[in-house]
């Protein structure tokens, strides 16, 4: 069969997972590889703030190392901008059709600019890195043999999936996110491909790293049905300082954009790491390793010291803009303040000291959970980087307080949040007006504008025409006096031209009133 045959044929889906299997494959392989090179780049860098702690003259080497790394890094943030930040909300950005970036310099410059950051000691995590390059990956494979932009973005969210799959060891919680947070819809063929494309990522990620769970927490009790009162305290601090923490990001970004040489931003986030490596060298770097040290033997007071220098590294870290993410330092940022709260509830109400764990573990998805408003990811994720699935319960209820309460807070979720920023400054990135068609997917939501409507009723955007509906496992050819009910799953065809804008009118009009009017 030809390929150009494909899209028309009834077996398109199988070719389209078939095309899965190799995203996963490639993005398995590149996310991996960088794994272990920020893996290599963190340990030697420490090595090198350790000498140079032992040895002062060696900071006459250090300092001009740092500087010409600071200069490759600008340089690869000036001349390809779609490799700058977190990589995540470029993903969501570019599956929106916001813009467009080169798939093979967006990779090569993230790779490169990330490992060296990691290597000056940075607080910045793997995991939004990842995504961009599994997502690079299946906009590789895709614009070379996929024939629809349709399928294109659909492997670009596989490769998203494989990304974050690599990164964890994670492949429910790789599906999960692409659903939740970057697509934020579900279809039958996106999750056959994210899922596909995750757990072959997987499989090529143990092949480098084995088949253990990143975080090794001994669990050796589960909390009381009768001290759940305590997860609700929990999940509303968490919830405070999800939404303080994007505030500080977003106040933060605005700050560093004041300075307007690219190259002083990127200096002043190292300058502040290699002062904080001589100082508290527990704080710099992803936070894996702090993680894996924390301990009920460690003060409060010490506590919270670490909450404040690793707060203040991570934010100084990401506001300049340096790739890299914040996905692994928030993860930390919530397992030292979980380890805060089962100090105090554990020395002050006389808990058994064993809950130390589950009281870090909980923290951590709800941190997530408040600052991404992806809770399902988060417990996903927190179940399958500990190898435990006996605290799904608990984990629910701190993240479903924790995301109400940084609701109250009125705190956006922090991708979309830097989205948006982005999309403000289009001339900061590389942009691409697209010419032709393109085929979306979404769902009528109970209480929408189209809800028991009539499409001949519906206020469409110009370039935006419904057609096709899968209504209850049929089929129905629309025309204008076709009622639209929630649940119905809606196929459209779109202009590329304003694609973004087209999209932000679909989605006011399909999804639900509340959502759409925040």
């Amino acid at each position: 069969m030809k390929l150009k045959d494909l899209e028309t044929s009834p077996k398109k889906n199988l070719y389209l997972i078939g095309l899965s299997v190799l995203v996963g494959l490639t993005a398995g392989l590149l996310a991996s590889l960088y794994r272990l090179v920020l893996e290599k780049a963190e340990t030697f860098g420490r090595f090198a703030y350790a000498q140079v702690l032992h040895a002062p003259m060696l900071a006459l080497i250090l300092i001009p190392s740092l500087l010409l790394i600071a200069v490759v890094i600008t340089f690869m943030m000036k001349k390809y901008p779609m490799s700058s930040g977190s990589g995540i909300p470029q993903v969501k950005g570019q599956l929106q059709g916001a813009f467009k970036a080169n798939w093979f310099t967006t990779a090569f410059a993230k790779f490169v600019a990330g490992s060296l950051a990691m290597l000056g000691g940075l607080s910045l995590g793997r995991e939004g890195t990842s995504v961009q390059l599994g997502a690079s990956m299946g906009q590789m494979v895709g614009g070379k043999l996929a024939q629809t932009e349709r399928h294109r973005r659909i492997l670009m969210a596989s490769g998203a999936s494989a990304g974050l799959s690599a990164a964890f060891n994670a492949p429910l919680s790789g599906v999960m996110f692409t659903l939740e947070e970057v697509f934020k819809y579900f279809s039958p063929l996106l999750l056959l491909t994210c899922m596909t494309s995750a757990i072959v990522s997987d499989a090529v990620s143990q092949l480098f790293f084995g088949r253990g769970s990143v975080f090794h927490f001994v669990i050796k009790g589960e909390i009381a049905l009768q001290d759940y009162w305590l997860l609700i305290i929990l999940g509303i601090i968490l919830g405070a300082f999800g939404a303080l923490y994007n505030t500080t990001l977003l106040a933060g970004q605005k700050w560093m954009n004041k300075i307007s040489s690219v190259y002083w931003r990127v200096v002043l986030s190292f300058a502040a790491t290699a002062i904080m490596a001589m100082v508290f060298p527990l704080v710099i770097g992803s936070g894996h390793s702090l993680i894996n040290q924390l301990t009920f033997g460690w003060g409060l007071g010490f506590l919270l010291l670490v909450l404040l220098g690793k707060f203040f590294i991570s934010m100084i870290s990401y506001v300049s803009g340096i790739p890299g993410g914040i996905f692994f330092p928030l993860l930390v940022l919530g397992a030292v303040i979980g380890a805060i709260f089962a100090t105090l509830a554990i020395n002050g109400l006389n808990l058994p000291e064993s809950w130390y764990a589950n009281f870090v573990i909980l923290a951590m998805a709800g941190t997530f959970t408040a600052i991404v408003r992806a809770p399902m990811t988060g417990i996903l994720l927190l179940v399958e980087m500990t190898g435990s699935f006996s605290y799904l319960l608990p984990l629910a209820l701190v993240s479903l307080v924790a995301y109400v309460v940084a609701d109250l807070f009125n705190s956006e979720p922090i991708y979309d949040s830097l989205l948006a920023n982005m999309l403000a400054d289009k001339s900061n990135h590389i942009e691409e007006m697209l010419e032709g068609q393109l085929v979306i997917e979404t769902i009528v939501q109970f209480d929408s504008k189209a809800e028991n409507k009539r499409i001949a009723q519906l206020v469409m955007p110009h370039d935006c025409l419904i057609v096709a509906i899968h209504r209850v496992g049929k089929d129905i050819i629309p025309n204008g006096q076709t009622e639209l009910l929630a649940g119905d799953y809606l196929t459209l065809m779109i202009g590329q031209n304003n694609e973004d804008e087209t999209r932000r009118q679909v989605q006011s009009l399909f999804s639900e009133k509340e959502l759409t009017e925040e």
